[in-house]
């Protein structure tokens, strides 16, 4: 009802809700499916984007559904993993069979025991060797062979690891650990930062899209959140005062990153049911009038709210389910 174009007049915002209602269509559609819907309900998102389901029978139980999901992640990190790891191995067998082709000389038959030719494995050869990624940029190689020849055997493990600054440093222990914190670490870090913005600039995209969404859903529920705030201030309800979802820098140590959150006061008074708020166990970028506005980053949403004349204030991680009202930290003041 919220997004039907047929409920705005205004021709921008009759625009923005045929996009968002296009979005909704398409949820009907998954929840109106009952496999998909299954899936849905197990996994979420996620698991219909999963390769492979276009093969599986229509109908399935949610524990058999399980199950096949299980076994094709199980088959995806399989693949992942041996992209990522590039096994490599060779096994080479020696065979002496001289005793086979001796026979084709005249005097053969004339030697004992020429009737059954003899052949013997008198040397083999096994070597494997794997890959472990340290970074985008270095990676760490196992190898590993075991050789025997006429019963006499041996075998080596080797461990190569390219990078010079580090990995080529076999010293005393004080030396390793300044090495570890000097230069390790915070190589290791701006790694992870580096990673982390290409993360972000692959998915601009996607989050602007989501962002313009996000937006034309906050101007779409103006009107249904005005009401909702005239029926709980009739009854003392739940009203959101103020509400933010992203990255809360509390910590005195990381005085120096930015905040990077969102206003989601409209998108959650939005939510308001009958002086309740109840969020599930899900990623709260998800929601109605919501985006993701630090990608990769860990995420909270802080609600200030009133209810019954009382001003309390909740902090929830991202994943986590919130019902408020609830047992919280009053402010100890009441609206006046």
């Amino acid at each position: 009802m919220l997004y039907h174009p047929d409920k705005h007049r205004d021709p921008e915002l009759k625009r923005q809700a045929e996009q968002l209602f296009n979005l909704v269509h398409e949820a009907y559609e998954v929840l109106s499916d009952p496999q998909s819907r299954a899936i849905y309900d197990i996994y979420g998102k996620r698991g219909l984007d999963v390769e492979g389901w276009e093969v599986v029978e229509r109908k399935r139980t949610p524990a058999e559904i399980r199950e096949e999901y299980e076994r094709l992640q199980k088959e995806r990190e399989e693949r992942r993993l041996q992209q990522r790891t590039n096994p490599k191995g060779t096994i080479s067998v020696g065979i002496d069979a001289t005793d086979l082709f001796d026979r084709y000389e005249e005097d053969y038959e004339d030697m004992v025991g020429g009737g059954v030719p003899h052949v013997e494995i008198n040397k083999m050869h096994i070597s494997q060797s794997i890959e472990a990624p340290l970074t985008s940029k270095d990676t760490a190689i196992l190898s590993g062979s075991l050789s025997t020849h006429n019963g006499n055997g041996g075998g080596t493990i080797n461990l190569l690891l390219p990078s010079a600054v580090f990995y080529a440093t076999v010293g005393p222990l004080v030396f390793y650990l300044a090495i570890q914190q000097l230069i390790i670490r915070p190589y290791v870090r701006a790694q992870k930062e580096q990673d982390l913005e290409k993360q972000r600039e692959s998915s601009a995209s996607n989050i602007a899209r989501k962002k313009q969404e996000a937006e034309a859903s906050v101007l779409l529920m103006q009107e249904s959140v005005r009401r909702i705030i005239e029926a709980e201030e009739s009854r003392m309800g739940l009203i959101i005062l103020n509400a933010w979802y992203g990255k809360f820098v509390t910590d005195n140590s990381r005085r120096h990153e930015r905040a990077k959150v969102i206003d989601v006061t409209v998108p959650l008074q939005c939510l308001v049911k009958d002086s309740k708020l109840i969020l599930t166990e899900a990623t709260k970028s998800g929601l109605p009038g919501f985006y993701d506005p630090c990608v990769g980053e860990e995420k909270s949403l802080k609600v200030l709210y009133q209810f019954r004349g009382v001003m309390h204030q909740v902090l929830s991680g991202d994943a986590e389910p919130l019902r408020i009202p609830k047992q919280c930290k009053s402010l100890g003041f009441k609206q006046q």
